[in-house]
C-alpha cells in the first residue's frame, strides 16, 4: 500500500534519570533529507538515528528533533577537581592581596575560581551519567518513527482511494471516446459529400466516390487515436496496480503520469471533433489530479 510523504509522530519516555522526548515531521521531497535536531554533546547517535529513520523512509523531508532531559543525580554538573586544584595553587600568592582587599574573600574567589575555563564540566556533560542512553534514544526514535509511519500509512490508504475513483473515472471518459471515434468518420464523410455536393450544384460533374472514400480514409488515419487510447489505458491498469503493490511506489507513479500526459496531448492534437476534444481535456484533468497527488506519496 502506498504512503503518504507528510505526517508526524512522537514519543517520550521517562524516568528518575533523564526524560526523552522525540518529535519527527516529514514533507514532500523527491529524495531522501534529514534534518536532525539533537541536543549538544549527542553527536555520537546521529548516525544510528538516520539509520533508523532510512530503515522504514525512502524518499521525503525528515524534521527530527531530540529533546534529553537529565532528572536526579545526573542534573549536577561535575567540578574538575584536578583543573581547580590547579587554579587555587596558582593564585595562592594572591591570596593575601586578595584577602585584604575584598571582605568576603572566600565567596569572591569561589565564584571568580569556578567560571575559569574547565572547572566547571560543560552541560553537555550531564548526559554522560545517564546509563545506556543511546540506546533508550534509539527506542524513543524507532515509537516515534512508528507513530508517523502509521499516520503517513493512513493518509496514504485515503489518497489511493481517490485515485482509484480518478482512474475509474478516465476509464469511463476513454471508452466514451472510443465510442465516438467511429461516428466521427462517418460524420466527417457525410459533411464532406454535403460540401462538394453544394459546390458542384448546377454543374453536370458527378461525385467522385473513389477521390471521396480516399480523402475519408486520410482523414480517418490522420485523425486515428486507438494507439494513444490503447497506451493509456494500459497506464492506467499499471497505476492501479502501484496502489496495492508493496514498497515505495511514488517516483514509479510519477513516470506514469507523465506518460499519460504524453498521450492524452497526442489524442488532443489529432481530435478535430468538438465532443471528442471535450472529452479528452476531461481526462487531462484526471491525469492532472494524479500528478499531484504523485507528488506526495513515498
Amino acid at each position: 500500500m502506498i504512503r503518504s510523504m507528510t505526517g508526524y509522530g512522537a514519543a517520550e519516555r521517562a524516568d528518575e534519570t533523564v526524560r526523552i522526548a522525540v518529535e519527527i515531521r516529514t514533507v514532500n521531497n523527491r529524495f531522501y533529507k534529514a534534518n536532525l535536531h539533537l541536543p549538544e554533546g549527542l553527536g555520537a547517535v546521529e548516525a544510528a538515528i538516520d539509520k533508523i529513520l532510512r530503515e522504514s523512509i525512502t524518499r521525503g523531508t525528515v524534521n527530527l528533533t531530540l529533546y534529553v532531559e537529565p532528572r536526579g543525580k545526573a542534573v549536577r554538573v561535575p567540578i574538575n577537581r584536578q583543573v581547580l586544584e590547579a587554579y587555587l595553587n596558582d593564585l595562592e600568592e594572591f591570596r593575601g592581596a586578595w584577602s585584604m582587599r575584598n571582605a568576603n574573600y572566600y565567596d569572591a574567589l569561589a565564584g571568580f575560581v569556578l567560571g575559569l575555563p574547565g572547572v566547571v564540566g560543560s552541560e553537555e556533560m550531564l548526559l554522560t551519567g545517564v546509563p545506556d542512553l543511546a540506546a533508550r534514544i534509539e527506542a524513543v526514535v524507532r515509537e516515534a518513527a512508528g507513530r508517523l509511519n502509521a499516520m503517513r500509512q493512513a493518509e496514504g490508504q485515503a489518497t489511493a482511494a481517490d485515485m482509484r475513483a480518478s482512474l475509474g473515472e478516465m476509464e469511463r471518459l476513454c471508452a466514451e471516446v472510443e465510442a465516438r471515434v467511429p461516428t466521427v468518420i462517418e460524420e466527417y464523410r457525410d459533411r464532406l459529400r454535403e460540401r462538394v455536393s453544394e459546390l458542384l450544384q448546377g454543374a453536370e460533374i458527378a461525385v467522385d466516390d473513389q477521390a471521396l472514400a480516399r480523402e475519408v480514409a486520410f482523414a480517418a488515419e490522420r485523425s486515428d487515436i486507438n494507439e494513444e487510447l490503447a497506451r493509456l489505458r494500459s497506464h492506467l491498469a499499471q497505476f492501479r496496480d502501484l496502489l496495492v503493490e508493496s514498497g515505495p511506489a511514488g517516483r514509479k507513479l510519477e513516470f506514469l503520469t507523465q506518460e499519460m500526459v504524453r498521450e492524452v496531448n497526442t489524442m488532443g492534437s489529432k481530435s478535430s471533433d468538438a465532443e471528442v476534444s471535450r472529452l479528452v481535456v476531461a481526462v487531462k484533468v484526471g491525469v492532472d489530479r494524479l500528478r499531484e497527488q504523485s507528488q506526495n506519496v513515498e
